[in-house]
């Protein structure tokens, strides 16, 4: 936890840019619980994956 704040705290727009990635996959998760759809909802999953590893700053 404490290499993961270091790393949101490194410059000041990283916060910004956490905060950001953190609501944008907020909603497509909240889209794809939504969506009745499966193709779009496989999409939506396929969408997670690089957001989720950019919010908890995984290269």
């Amino acid at each position: 936890m404490g290499t993961f704040l270091s790393n949101v705290f490194a410059g000041w727009l990283t916060p910004f840019y956490v905060l950001m990635l953190a609501v944008i996959t907020l909603a497509v998760i909240q889209n794809v619980l939504k969506e009745e759809n499966l193709p779009q909802q496989l999409v939506g999953g396929l969408i997670l994956i690089p957001l989720l590893l950019r919010v908890f700053m995984i290269k």
